[in-house]
This record gives C-alpha cells, structure tokens and sequence, in this order.
C-alpha cells in the first residue's frame, strides 16, 4: 500500500474495504480508519498446514442401496482404485454415504424433489442407518474414525460423532472441519461435474475464489463496489427528483411552493433559502384557518327536532282550519279586539272619544262595564278557537328559532352560505303550511350541507397548511438530499480511484494464483480431447457480485472464442472440460484431504477420451488417493491396455439390497511388482480383508484375467476389456 501511488483519501478507502462493512461505513462518514498492522510472522515460523488425511475404510448399513453391513477398504495413500458395477449395484451409494457421514448432507439430494429425498433409507434393512469413514490422518499411530447415525425419519436427523485414535469421542463438528469440506469438496459427482461448466456461474467462481484464498480480496472489491455504488446513487438522486419536484410545487396553489419552485429553477439552488421556506409550516390563509375552526365547531339542528318542528307546525295548521269561521273563532275576535280596546284606555283614561270611529264619549267608565262583561260572556264561548291560535303561534315561534340568522363569519357565497341565506329566508313565510314545507326541504338540505362542511373543515385542519405541509415535507427530504449529494461527490471521487486500482491489483492477483490451477487444467484438458481441434486457451475469474463468473476460454481449429465453451463443445467434451476444471483442486497443496471420491466421471464420453481420461486418473493417483465409482467397462479396460497401475474392484448387489465387493485385480502390475504397501500418511496400508461374496445373482461371476495389449474392435463399440463383463 505504500506503494501504491494512491493519494491518501484514496488508500483510506482501500485500507476500510479489507477490513470490513464497518470500516467502510466509517470510511463514507468521513471518520478515520485504522492503519493494518504490518505483514509479517515476528517468530518467523512458517505457517502451519493441516493434516492430510487418507481413507482407510468406508462401512455403510441401511442406506439408499446398501442393506445389511457392507465395507470398502483401502490402503491409506496415494493410488487410483476403481469400483466398477452395473447401475443399481450400490457404487453411488457408497460415494454419497462418505459425504453423508463427513458432511451431513450431499448435493446431489439439495437438486432433488423432496419426495426423491425421502427415499434415502433402504427398504429391505429395518435396523438403524449408519455409516462409518475411516481417516488415516498424517502423524497418526491409528484411524480417526467418523459415524454419522440416523435416529429419526428425515435424512437431517442424523447425528455425527469422531473418534480419536486414542478413543476418544466428540461431536462430529467439533472438529472444525466444515470450512475445509466445503472449500475442498473431496466429492465429486457426475450431476457436480455437470454444473461445473452449466450451472450458475457464480459457483465455480466462489469454489475456486476460496480454494485459492482470495475470498477476502474478492470480499474487499465488493465492499467497495457496493460503497461507491452508493455514493453515486446518493450524488444522484436529488438530480433524479428534481423534475418531479417542481412540478409538484408548481400544481400547488401556496405561495410558498410557487417561490420554492421558483429557486429550484435557477442555475445555482439556495439550499439555505429553500430550507428556510420548507420551515414555514404556518397556515396558508390564516382568516380562512378561522373560518375553518369556527366551522368545525359548528352545531346543526338535529334531525328529530327538525321533524317534531314540521309535525307542530301542520298540526297546528290544521286546528286553525278547523276553528276558522266558527262562534268561537267569531267570539275570540270580538274578545280580542275588546281587550286591546281596554288596553288602550288604560294606556289614555283621559281620553273617551273612540280612536277608531271618533264618536265622542264612547269610552267612558259604562262603556269599560260592559265591555268587560262582555269579555267574560265571551270567553267561554271562544276558548277553543283561542287555543288554536295559541298553539299556531307557538308553533311559528318555534320555527323562526330554528331559522337562526347566519354567522357573520361564513363566507355568504359558500355553499353553506348560500343554503343558510334560502333558510333564513324562512322565517318572512306567515303560512303554517307552507313554513312547515320550508323547514322540511330547506332543513334537511341545509343540515346535510351543513355536516359536509364541518367534515371537510376537520380534515382540512388536519393539515392547517391546506396541502402546503406535503410539499414542505417532500422540500426538506429533497434539501437534505441535495446537501447529502454534494457530500457524496466530494467523497466518491477518491473511493472510485480506490475501487479502480483495487479491481487492476485483484485481477493480476487472481491471475497469478489461478495460473497454476489453469496450467494443470490446460494439461488435464490435452490428454482428454485426444484428436479434437478444441483447444482450452484461458480460465480466468471475471466480473464481481451477481456478474461474476469463470470464463472459460477455448479455441475451435485455431479460431479463439472467449468466455464462450457452452456452446462450442459436446456433452461429452462437456463432461472432460468439468473434469479438467475440477480435478486440479484435488491437487491444490493446502488441501487436507488426501483423497478425492469421483462418482460416474465416464458418462457421455467417447471411448479416446475414456482413453485420456484414464492417463489422467493414473497420473493424479500417484499424488492422491483416489477412488473412481463407474458402470462403463471401459475405463478398467483402457487402464490395463495402457499399463497404467490401479486396483480395480466389482461390486454387486442382490435383490435384497445386499452388495458386497470383490477384488478383481490389478493394472500395470509390471509397475507394482517389488513394491511393498504404499506409504500412508504416518501408517502403513492395512490388508484388504474382504468377505467372500454371498450367493446371489451374480456370485458366480468371475473377473475376466488381464490380457495385454488392445484387442480387436467386434462390430460397433468399444474393444472389449479384460473387465467388460463386470457391468
């Protein structure tokens, strides 16, 4: 880093990006990261590799095909074994039960329906399922030994416990070694191989990215491509807005939008006066706010009263019907207008001539005699009628009441105004009849006029601001953006210059660690092609988050196509380029698994690259242990015609689930002979003690004696092979 030419803001960014989401979060808020201790072991030791370990024996009971007890041994060191067997004869059951036991899980199962996940307990073995691996671990005196037991229905109730050579028992993941299993897969499947090359193309990048310990850089180039993704998009956003901003503000009708709208379109933007207008959260129209409060206070007449009004009103107009033009109502007349005439004189007893007529001394003291007989003759008579008039004109009484003038305060040309101003007007109406209609139509449109307005006048309290406060809102988030964004582009520029020599240093470092692992997979990839004019030019990881990927670069008769092999190769050049690929990580030398488990690597391919295929294997089985799981006779054949060295054994299977393995001798004996048992990881190979094997369908089949040297092609298909009948 000190080296590395980048200004100081620049390699702060670098420095938070290796360290991790919380250092760059630090980074981005301006804050100070830490300087990494220097590289380098004070003691200078050097670093410390995990053991390798070595299959000894693989015990499997009541799983898949497998019934009652059935082993695979093997002596724990370098060497390539093949098991050979037709399909259904337990060969994959074997594979799968090893990564069972190791891992609890297997991959091949993740890809299946849950109903075929199900099925993964032997039908014909009712005691428990279990599975047991041996590990010759380099300086042990004896086997560790792995069992993994299953106590329940569901393939995920297993239950993992390691044994230590000394006998000493602890739970499977004590151990640790789950970060190494997934790193270094010492399994590999046809359905793997296949999604090696096809499958999502961030997998293989992930494997190969962990197998050569670039996962932190890889780590470290996404932190920062995601910071500055993030800036940018933060430096952005306000410009993103903008226009839909200030339409907004321009569609509303607040003064305060129209200048805020109007700062927003000048070259440069006030930020400072825009957040001072986004403050004022004032009402509009302070006058029109009063309305609006007043208004929702506002009380109506009640429905019921409204009708028991209208109810008095033609009651009484029909009691006044009634009594019109009767003695009472003649009688109640005469008392009345005798009464008001009494009244009169009281009001001037000096004065005697009639007001009305003028006849002189018409009201004098006889005159006040009789007139109030009169009254009291009357009275009886008139009683009726007089009580129809009363109740009329309480009746009216009680309307005009009701017909309040209205408040001074409302708006005379609202729609409550004009409603209120046509009831009022009720109370000129001197019919009983008609006042009823009145209040009756003009009542109940004005209460229902009047609960709307009190209803709108709430909600439009709600906000005093009559929509202005959205805006407001909307104006802040749009300010503090901005003034965030100005912030994000100062701080953008140095991350970019830091993700730009990150990205430059990370490709030449996973180029120089991948060379190696390419080299070898260029190698692998020659002797299986044999006659194909397909060259495997590159591997190279490329991209990074959702896009990245392991580009494979080929060549077609000398024609480069880059990044593009699915579409120029076979199903079968499909398979030996997966191979090529995947194989090399057997051979990484910080793997701790000694061993590799490849389980039907034979299919789809023609009989020249089953030919190269078993150079291959022979050649990686001087390094490793591994052991080769197939139907196809033609790999055993083309590994004794070839002289290569391997242990090929056959394995069968009854109808009832029995499966047992016998030895069905050795290829390249030449090459073994004077050799003693090969050297195992701190042990020597133990004997192959195999069990003779039981009756059965094909017990009494024999492997057929090696013969050197090819043999002629009979009719369409491979040479046969000493071993084309074991499948």
């Amino acid at each position: 880093m000190a080296d590395s030419g980048l200004d100081p803001a620049a390699r702060r960014w670098v420095l938070a990006a290796l360290q991790g989401d919380e250092a760059v979060a630090a980074c981005a808020r301006g804050d100070e990261v830490p300087e990494p201790p220097e590289a380098g072991d004070a003691s200078g030791a050097a670093p410390a590799h995990a053991r390798r370990s070595f299959l000894r024996r693989i015990e499997v009971q009541g799983f898949r095909g497998i019934g009652r007890p059935s082993s695979l041994e093997f002596a724990p060191g370098p060497g390539l074994t093949v098991i050979v067997g037709r399909n259904g004869s337990g060969k994959s059951s074997f594979a799968e039960a090893a990564e069972a036991a190791l891992t609890g899980r297997n991959l091949r199962w993740d890809a299946m329906p849950e109903g075929w996940r199900d099925g993964w307990r032997n039908l014909h073995f009712d005691e428990r399922t279990e599975i047991t691996v041996e590990l010759q671990l380099a300086g042990d005196p004896g086997p560790t030994r792995v069992t993994r037991t299953w106590t329940g229905e569901s393939v995920r109730s297993a239950r993992g416990e390691v044994v230590a050579p000394d006998g000493t028992a602890a739970p499977l993941r004590s151990r640790g070694w789950d970060p190494e299993l997934a790193r270094y897969r010492p399994f590999l499947s046809y359905d793997e191989l296949g999604r090696a090359v096809t499958g999502r193309a961030a997998e293989l990048y992930d494997t190969l990215t962990a197998l050569l310990g670039l996962t932190d850089l890889t780590d470290a180039e996404r932190r920062l491509a995601k910071a500055c993704d993030r800036l940018a998009k933060q430096r952005d956003r306000p410009g993103h807005e903008h226009g839909y901003l200030v339409q907004r503000l321009r569609a509303g009708g607040d003064r305060r939008a129209a200048m805020a709208a109007d700062l927003l379109g000048a070259e440069n933007i006030d930020l400072d006066r825009l957040a001072s207008i986004a403050a004022d959260d004032g009402p509009a129209d302070p006058q029109r706010h009063l309305v609006l409060r007043r208004l929702r206070r506002l009380s109506v007449p009640e429905r019921g009263l409204l009708t028991d009004v209208v109810n008095e009103l033609r009651g009484a107009a029909m009691e006044l019907a009634m009594a019109a033009g009767t003695k009472g109502d003649r009688a109640r007349g005469v008392v009345d207008l005798l009464r008001r005439a009494l009244e009169h004189r009281e009001r001037h007893p000096s004065e005697t001539d009639c007001p009305t007529c003028g006849t002189g001394g018409a009201f004098g003291p006889d005159w006040e005699r009789r007139a109030r007989a009169e009254i009291r003759a009357l009275e009886p008579v008139a009683a009726g009628a007089a009580a129809a008039y009363e109740r009329a004109e309480n009746a009216r009484d009680q309307a005009r009441f009701l017909m309040a003038p209205m408040p001074s305060w409302l708006p005379p040309d609202s729609e409550l105004g004009r409603v209120w101003a046509e009831w009022e007007a009720g109370t000129e109406i001197g019919d009983l009849t008609q006042l009823a209609e009145h209040i009756e139509t003009v009542g109940r449109r004005l209460r229902s006029t009047a609960i709307a307005a009190r209803k709108a006048a709430g909600e439009q309290l709600d906000d005093p601001t009559d929509g202005w406060g959205e805006l407001a809102d909307q104006l802040r988030a749009w300010v503090e953006d901005a003034r965030a964004a100005v912030s994000a582009g100062e701080t953008l520029g140095p991350a970019e210059r830091a993700l730009e020599w990150l990205t430059a240093i990370a490709r030449e470092i996973r180029a120089e660690r991948l060379r190696p692992l390419a080299s070898h997979a260029e190698q692998v990839w020659h002797r299986l092609r044999q006659e194909r004019r397909i060259d495997l030019e590159a591997l190279r990881l490329v991209g990074r988050g959702a896009r990245r990927r392991v580009a494979v670069d080929v060549a077609v008769d000398g024609s480069e196509n880059e990044g593009n092999a699915p579409g120029l190769l076979s199903q079968g050049e499909f398979q030996a380029l997966a191979l090529s690929i995947c194989l090399p990580r057997t051979m990484v030398p910080d793997n701790p698994f000694g061993f590799l488990l490849l389980d039907d690597p034979v299919q789809a391919m023609d009989t020249e690259t089953v030919e190269g295929l078993a150079g291959v294997l022979a050649e990686v089985g001087r390094h490793r242990q591994l052991v080769v799981f197939t139907h196809d006779t033609r790999l055993p054949d083309a590994l004794h015609r070839l002289g290569l060295r391997a242990d090929i054994r056959r394995i069968q299977r009854d109808a009832m689930s029995n499966v047992w393995v016998a030895e069905s001798g050795r290829t390249g004996e030449a090459a073994w002979a004077g050799e003693g048992s090969r050297a195992a990881a701190g042990d020597s190979a133990p004997a192959r003690a195999q069990a003779p094997a039981p009756a059965g369908p094909y017990g009494g089949e024999a492997a057929g004696a090696p013969a050197g040297g090819d043999r002629p092609w009979q009719g369409y298909g491979p040479p046969p092979g000493p071993y084309s009948g074991l499948a």
